[in-house]
């Protein structure tokens, strides 16, 4: 690997040098000299990044640093695939995502290995294995890593050991494990997981209320070769599902919900674990987009068993981001705002519940609270992000981390987006985190560096399917010192509550 110690010219030359390299490294094509320019272009794109901050630097060296390990058997592909690694990780600022990486790059190597390569693969899956035995303490889920696991496996890096282990793994046929309600007068959500992935179909249709003329419309999600597990088979609700209803089929599973008169219908399904999502209103999402605001839904990331990201001294992001919460509650009060919390406790709240609870409130904003954290302990500020279809690599990582999800399920929820992605409702999102992010620099004013992290776009799971405007709130750092420190502070946490407040408020007013 090249190493660039010395200063470099300004940022636009260096880019030139580096796309040029680039260029010729594709022209190249394979072996030792295309891998060696992949890696240079890569070193001069890192060392922008690092140097003037601009993301889109970064997310060029990780693709060049991609291209460089591509063919592992070649020298200086084992130090390209480290330091994607590495920079992956400074780039999410999340020490699970380097673990995350690292990991890819061990299966990678070692089955390469085991594929008769030379000394130096095996080598190299060696060094990847030390690495992650000094970040033990960031291992992320075992579901994250199952999950590079099964993606290395489609792209067949893997050999016939793994294959035969992830056969073991899933052998039978998917099951329904457990099947969540919401119930609201005007939206309900509705939650199958299963087992493993398997495909489904939705549609809608009516049938005739027994003892009378009246129509009953239905909408159904039929799941595909999936076995019915241990749950109910029918449950009657209120509001504008009236009944939901589970059932075996000669090709598989049917789930049924009853609707009281005409509704609007959105069926998607998120991973890790495999969940179909059913989500239904009276109204599609964004009609009658306003405005005013009456009732808030805050939601205080983590809880229970979740901790979130953990401190330096231990502090939990569960429980600043749920003192922060309350705070807020109280500011809004104080305003005539009617606020409810997805949880006012210490308890695990499951990241679809959070949504379903802020459509079944029928709230006018959505305003999720976290802290952020990183590998790099100097990493702090203050960032908002919103839903979008961004390909934006750093905020699919911060989203990764929060969904506690691989980047690759991530990746899986960017055309569920796209087709559900409301422009006008992403302008008053965009707003709102607009007016959030201006809100807490203020309310700040007088705290050393406090940085102004901007607002941003990534698919966090606790976002999708609102049917108001909503922000996911990084307040700051726990994982910096300095900002640990301050966010178990009163004053701190009252400024982050007021922040909050005020935004709302000037987004009410029209600001």
């Amino acid at each position: 690997m090249t190493h660039l110690d010395a200063t470099l010219p300004p940022r636009p030359e260096v880019l030139a040098l580096a796309q040029t390299i680039e260029a010729q490294a594709l022209k190249e094509g394979a072996g030792q000299r295309a891998t060696e320019l992949h890696a240079l272009a890569a070193a001069l794109f890192e060392r922008t990044w690092r140097e003037d901050g601009v993301e889109e630097d970064a997310k060029e060296a990780l693709r060049a640093y991609d291209s460089a390990a591509r063919d592992t058997k070649v020298e200086g592909a084992c130090d390209a695939a480290i330091a994607s690694a590495h920079l992956a990780g400074d780039f999410a600022r999340d020490a699970a995502t380097t673990y995350a990486e690292l990991y890819r790059v061990m299966r990678r190597f070692a089955a390469s290995a085991d594929g008769g390569a030379d000394g130096g693969v095996q080598a190299c899956a060696d060094r990847a294995r030390a690495e992650l035995t000094l970040l033990a303490a960031f291992k992320p889920a075992d579901r994250i890593l199952a999950a590079i696991d099964e993606a290395l496996l489609a792209q067949g890096s893997l050999g016939s050991a793994a294959l035969l282990d992830a056969a073991a793994t899933n052998s039978g046929p998917p099951k329904v494990v457990r099947l969540e309600r919401w119930d609201g007068k005007d939206a309900a959500r509705v939650v199958i997981t299963l087992s493993a992935k398997a495909t489904f179909r939705s549609g809608d249709d009516a049938v005739t209320s027994p003892g009378s003329d009246k129509k009953v419309l239905r909408t159904f999600v039929e799941l595909d070769g999936v076995q019915l597990g241990e749950v109910d088979r029918e449950t009657p609700t209120k509001g504008v599902v009236t009944d939901v209803r589970a059932e075996s089929t000669t090709t598989g599973s049917r789930v049924t919900l009853d609707l009281d008169g005409q509704a609007y219908r959105k069926v998607f399904f998120l991973v890790e674990p495999y969940r179909v999502v059913i989500d239904v209103a009276r109204h599609p999402p964004g009609s009658g987009a306003r405005r005013t605001v009456s009732s808030v839904v805050l939601d205080p990331g983590h809880g229970g068993n979740d901790s979130g990201a953990v401190g330096p001294t231990g502090v939990k992001e569960k429980d600043v981001t749920l003192a922060i919460a309350k705070k807020t509650q109280v500011e809004l009060a104080k305003d005539g705002l009617e606020v409810t919390l997805t949880r006012d406790d210490d308890r695990y709240v499951t990241l679809e519940e959070r949504t379903a609870r802020a459509n079944q409130s029928s709230a006018d904003l959505f305003v999720s609270v976290h802290c952020n954290a990183a590998e790099n302990r100097a990493r702090h500020g203050v960032e908002t992000y919103v839903l979008d279809t961004t390909k934006d690599d750093i905020a699919a990582r911060v989203a990764a981390r929060e969904n506690a999800t691989s980047e690759g399920a991530n990746a899986e929820l960017g055309s569920i987006l796209a087709d559900m992605r409301l422009a006008n409702q992403a302008t008053h999102s965009d707003r709102l985190a607009t007016l959030l992010q201006k809100s807490a620099m203020s309310s700040l004013h007088g705290y050393d560096a406090v940085l102004d992290g901007g607002v941003h776009y990534a698919g966090f799971y606790v976002l999708v399917g609102a049917r108001m405007p909503a922000v996911l709130f990084e307040t700051s750092y726990v994982s910096n010192t300095t900002e640990e420190t301050r966010l178990v502070s009163d004053d701190y946490q009252t400024r982050l509550a007021e922040a909050i407040a005020n935004a709302i408020k000037a987004y009410r007013e029209g600001r």
